[in-house]
């Protein structure tokens, strides 16, 4: 049995509840329902795995979940989906792993607010979402948490259309590579890039990528990217990269609090393939910031606190200087 609580800049004040079985009737199965409620993202989630399937060393599984979104602040609506996926994964290698998976799930984009972009008032109603889905993943650090040497990449292939209502083809591909340079004087370099192509139909709203926030540090949840002007309204990209340099070092103080601290640089940007319309601002143009933050494995749970300062940036894009996460579960 789990308890957590925290903040986040992304969705507010959170808590979360949970309760796993690690070792179902003795099988080695692991069964888990969690349920987190924030400000503005709420969701429910029951996982069941089985880590020998037909007694091979692959992991399968199923998922059932419901999310529940507010972003009014940004986009002016709300969305739901309730759905579920199957899921299976195997060591390729002892450092490649592969995954495949499928979900379908009815999702909702309500309370459209009457000034809102005239796009996202046509993207209001229900749509099914039929997805297969695979990921490639190489991982040669040294550990997966705070990691000080080696490097991963990571492929990701969304194919929407197998039914359902929406039609498209997403791919990402992410990756970092770490350098110690001295005790606990960390180099990271990462980055990642994507597109999303409609099969035949334009891509909705809510499976465009956003960036800003905790992928581009110095600018607001979505806050840079195509904007309706008009409504400050975010739209939304068809294609993004994003990429950080960031080197993690000690504080001087007291080892066992676990403070750390961090200088770093983010930058990137997303944009539509065509943009007919002249209220849409979307120059697709760099933006950058730098900052330093703080890390503490504090012991109500880790704190992280950020403050960038943007140095590339578009009149319209959203800026936000400071940001906090903080959480902890008992």
């Amino acid at each position: 049995l789990s308890i957590g609580a925290g903040f986040s800049s992304d969705i507010g004040p959170l808590a979360e509840v949970g309760v796993t079985e690690r070792n179902l009737m003795g099988h080695g199965q692991t069964l888990a329902l969690t349920f987190r409620i924030a400000a503005e993202a709420s969701q429910l989630n029951l996982k069941f795995t089985e880590p020998y399937f037909m007694d091979r060393e692959v992991q399968a599984g199923f998922d059932v979940f419901r999310l529940t979104k507010d972003v009014q602040d940004t986009s002016s609506y709300d969305s739901e989906e309730t759905g579920f996926g199957l899921r299976s994964g195997y060591a390729i290698t002892e450092d490649l792993y592969q995954k495949w998976g499928y979900s379908l799930s009815f999702e909702k984009v309500t309370n459209v607010d009457d000034d809102a972009s005239i796009f996202i008032q046509s993207q209001e109603g229900e749509e099914t979402l039929s997805q297969l889905s695979h990921t490639l993943s190489y991982d040669k650090r040294d550990r997966r948490v705070k990691p000080s040497e080696g490097y991963n990449v990571v492929l990701v292939n969304d194919l929407a259309g197998l039914g359902g209502t929406k039609h498209f083809l997403r791919n990402t591909v992410s990756a970092a590579q770490y350098f110690e340079l001295a005790d606990d004087y960390v180099l990271s370099i990462s980055g990642k890039v994507g597109v999303i192509e409609g099969l035949g139909e334009d891509v909705n709203l809510t499976d465009r990528f956003f960036v800003g926030g905790y992928n581009l540090r110095g600018f607001a949840s979505s806050g840079i990217g195509p904007r309706d002007t008009s409504t400050n309204d975010s739209l939304g990209g068809e294609w993004m990269y994003t990429g950080r340099a960031q080197l993690r070092f000690p504080t001087g103080i007291a080892d066992e609090l676990g403070v750390e601290g961090r200088v770093f640089t983010d930058f990137g940007t997303t944009s539509e393939m065509a943009n007919p319309n002249s209220n849409i601002e979307d120059s697709g143009s760099l933006r950058a910031s730098v900052g330093i933050g703080l890390g503490w494995d504090s012991p109500f749970g880790p704190i992280g606190m950020d403050l960038a300062v943007p140095i590339a940036e578009e009149s319209y894009d959203d800026n936000e200087m400071f940001r906090i996460n903080l959480g902890t579960t008992f």
